[in-house]
């Protein structure tokens, strides 16, 4: 493993889950595209300093590969020097702060999402991408922005401008133990009804069928999240979660019915009101429930817990036939990469993005850590069955938590009233009223 040049600012080192998406051992050396000429860059002569914010924090496999993408620069250009420092959850309120006040770092995360209204505040803040991302990407003959996904261009992009480029993807999936499905002759459910039929084949053999966490409540609401999706459609579900309006169509009801069903039926995970979510996943990789709704960090995420030879299947959050909404639409995290407008070195910034969103350091992120990349003909994971299934017949990649995880205390809010139904202290009546009145405070 190279030794890190870059530095790491003592802002804080707590993360909610940029540690645990980058956790596991692995070689950390990256691989760098070969630099070319470009019309608003000599790369013979790159210099200068660029601050970087990072996920992970230092000490991790995941940091260590963020630094050698630097490394790798410095290497060919050694007047260049790349400063790093930690930009995940509980260092976002500071980090915003530098925002507001002009003191950003050249590169930062979390600071725009296309999906995310909350976050456009900060687009003057921003330099538009548009004209680099049209360039020629070095040594692939077409476009930068050719060579991501088509889907997630609209996560980029707001109005006219592109203001971020996304350097890792996580879907929420359905995770299954082919194992015990294997054993008792059962098929990953596509619908709702089958699910239904294939969690109480499980009850019937004593295994719990859904291993969840009641103590992280948005983790929970993965679940009344996507129905909401499938019966209403994204859009209008995303509405309601900001401003209410759950009484106004009967679609929430009928999702909210689904789950009433499935938790009275003892779907759970046997006192899963006490679990976290570390507790909760080791369960289920110990096989005492076959089925989790977790993103596609989880695997990475508890690498040092899996049994040798566990047989991790995934597949797509059951559909509702008759739903109105899109039946194979995404809960989705991206990760996307902003750059400071006022960066004294543009040159070296994009040096270094065009570095990490090269196919060839994708590939190896994603071989290391299990992360789906949004740049084309990088594969997904091999140690998850069933997930380039998923990608290939995916509809819209819709942001998890309906974006409500930039806006605090409406975030607080929904989950709260989602953890009541779970622990069941409401019926689906009851829950869809309550959810209805707590969020129609925030309408404007």
């Amino acid at each position: 493993m190279l030794k890190p040049k870059g530095v790491l600012k003592p802002l804080v080192f707590f993360s909610l889950l940029g540690i645990l998406l980058i956790a596991g051992c692995g070689s950390s050396e990256t691989k760098s595209t070969e630099s070319e000429d470009s019309s608003n860059s000599d790369s013979d002569s790159l210099s200068g300093l660029v601050e970087v914010g990072v996920l992970p924090a230092e000490g991790t496999s995941g940091f260590d590969f963020l630094v050698n993408i630097g490394d790798e620069i410095t290497k060919e250009h050694p007047e260049a020097e790349f400063e790093y420092t930690f930009a995940n959850s509980k260092a976002r309120p500071f980090m915003e702060q530098r925002w507001r006040s002009g003191d950003a770092p050249d590169i930062d995360y979390f600071v725009f999402n296309g999906q995310v209204p909350k976050t456009h505040e900060f687009i003057d803040n921003l330099l538009d991408l548009t004209p680099y991302l049209e360039e020629e990407f070095p040594g692939t003959g077409e476009k930068w922005i050719d060579t991501f996904l088509p889907s997630v261009e609209p996560i980029m992009s707001h109005e006219d401008g592109i203001y971020g480029v996304i350097t890792d993807t996580h879907v929420i999936s359905l995770f299954y133990n082919k194992e015990i499905f294997d054993e008792l002759n059962l098929t990953p459910p596509e619908t709702w009804d089958e699910f239904m039929e294939v969690g109480n084949t499980l009850i019937e053999n004593d295994i719990d069928p859904v291993a969840i966490t009641g103590m992280y409540e948005p983790y929970m609401g993965f679940w009344i999240d996507y129905l909401f999706q499938r019966e209403v459609g994204y859009e209008k579900a995303l509405e309601a979660a900001h401003s209410g309006g759950y009484k106004d169509d009967p679609g929430f009801l009928r999702a909210a019915k689904k789950l009433e069903e499935m938790r009275d039926a003892g779907f759970f995970l046997k006192g899963f009101e006490g679990t976290d979510f570390t507790a909760a996943q080791i369960e289920f990789f110990q096989g005492n429930a076959a089925m989790i709704s977790m993103g596609t960090w989880l695997s990475s995420e508890m690498k040092d817990s899996i049994p040798e030879g566990f047989q991790l299947g995934a597949t797509s959050f059951p559909s509702i036939p008759d739903g109105e909404g899109q039946q194979n639409g995404l809960l989705s995290h991206n990760n996307i990469m902003s750059v400071n407008k006022d960066t004294e070195n543009l040159d070296l910034v994009l040096e270094y993005m065009r570095n990490f969103t090269s196919a060839e350091v994708q590939a190896q992120r994603t071989e290391e850590f299990s992360l789906i990349s949004a740049v084309k003909d990088v594969p997904s994971p091999e140690d998850i069955h069933g997930l380039d299934d998923i990608m290939a017949d995916s509809g819209d990649l819709n942001v998890r938590y309906f974006g409500l995880e930039y806006e605090p205390d409406k975030f607080d809010d929904y989950y709260k009233e989602v953890s009541k139904f779970f622990f069941g202290d409401y019926s689906a009546e009851e829950f869809i009223d309550a959810l209805d009145e707590t969020m129609s405070k925030y309408s404007s």
